[in-house]
């Protein structure tokens, strides 16, 4: 009996330079069926071999957590377009269509927070129930697209594709040139290539003061005066908005919610609470804050809310020519000769089978988004600079010897 399973796509959730992302019906032989979310990586330009690997990873990494607010794994997948991932589908709509759509009630805010802390806590400090060693894992790309709601209340954190985690059956390897991420949200550390737990706290203070205020911050700046001066216009903007509020539990309890979120913004990460402190703390300064509760906001909000994205969506993505189209997955010897074929690429930066052509940066979080880190671009301009100052008095000593 043929037991590999299909996949008919019903819509397309997301396109970048190095995978789509489907909303796609998954059936077996047995004739069960059921919603899933499916990630296929895109066989194209020099770090496909990378990006599988990386692919691979995520699927391992969310097998390892264990939480409610963790999007759920089902299983890797190879399909004759290449490595899939398949994962729980959230019906649900993004933090960033919630926040561009209206004010989110502050205890809301801090209901989404204390999940998304929740959730943090446990990838950092739970337990890989086969080495019985703590999971140590961040995830470096925390921002409201890679947070869902559902229709019940729910929050799902998304994206662990450039999660970092000690197992050992990682594949992929970081680069010491890049950092992994969007700089919009990264700690002022991990510029310079430092990462940790406290980063992915950053981050998270960083979304909470988009939900405070509806407003999207600038670059945090690597340099610690030039972060004083950042710090202090997240401040004014998030008084100003919870100032502004005719309730006065809110007003009561704005500068517990200030002191937290700057402490989570602090420019050491050694000053920084832990996702578990936040996630006790949203909670305590919640209890003291009117209703409505994350449930009965989603309740009355998120239907009107996943229309709404629906339509953008397919405003962004055009004709959804591939709705329908059925993707099988590889069986007997293409699932071995597939298998094979992917242990034999060659390493980052080398030929790979579809040829060299760089993929286009991805627009949705599919892939690492690479940044030069400050070292290799200050490596390249001493390298400049010393070229340029050779040549610069080897023509002053031509010059000299001339009018000698």
């Amino acid at each position: 009996m043929n037991q590999r399973r299909r996949f008919r796509i019903l819509e397309t959730l997301g396109k970048g330079g190095f995978g789509t992302v489907y909303r796609a019906e998954m059936s077996d032989a047995g004739g069960f069926a059921k919603q899933v979310a499916l990630k296929v990586m895109h066989y194209e330009g020099e770090q496909s071999n990378d990006i599988a690997r990386r692919l691979r990873d995520e699927a391992r990494v969310l097998g390892l957590i264990r939480h409610r607010a963790v999007v759920g794994v089902n299983s890797l997948v190879p399909l004759e377009q290449g490595w899939g991932v398949v994962m729980e589908y959230v019906d649900g709509v993004d933090l960033s269509t919630a926040i561009k759509a209206g004010a989110l009630p502050v205890g809301v805010c801090l209901d989404i927070v204390e999940e998304v802390a929740a959730a943090l806590e446990s990838a950092y400090n739970g337990v890989n129930h086969d080495t019985k060693e703590p999971l140590r894992l961040v995830h470096r790309d925390i921002k409201p697209s890679n947070v869902r709601i559902t229709r019940q209340g729910e929050v799902k954190l998304l994206d662990f594709g450039v999660a970092q985690a000690d197992f050992s059956a990682r594949e992929s390897e970081d680069s010491t040139e890049f950092v992994m991420g969007s700089t919009r949200y990264m700690a002022p550390e991990r510029r310079r290539g430092v990462e940790s737990h406290e980063g992915d706290v950053y981050a998270l203070g960083l979304v909470l003061g988009n939900m405070l205020t509806r407003k999207r911050f600038p670059e945090p700046p690597p340099r610690r005066e030039d972060h004083a001066k950042f710090l202090g216009v997240v401040s004014d903007t998030v008084h100003k908005a919870l100032a502004a509020s005719e309730d006065e539990q809110i007003v009561a309890a704005a500068s517990e919610l200030k002191l937290l979120l700057l402490e989570m913004l602090a420019f050491e990460s050694a000053d920084r609470p832990n996702a578990g402190a936040i996630e006790r703390r949203c909670r305590r300064i919640r209890a003291r804050l009117p209703p409505p509760h994350q449930r009965d906001w989603a309740d009355r909000n998120v239907p009107r809310l996943i229309v709404k994205e629906a339509e953008q969506r397919k405003q962004d993505l055009g004709h959804e020519a591939e709705t329908g189209r059925v993707l099988t997955e590889l069986g007997g010897d293409e699932r071995r000769a597939f298998i094979s074929d992917e242990r034999s690429l060659p390493p980052w930066g080398s030929a790979t089978r579809s040829g060299s052509t760089p993929a286009a940066t991805p627009v949705l979080p599919l892939a690492p988004q690479p940044v030069v880190t400050s070292r290799l671009r200050q490596g390249l301009l001493l390298l400049v600079g010393a070229v340029l100052g050779a040549a610069l008095t080897l023509l002053a000593q031509l010059a000299m010897g001339q009018a000698g």
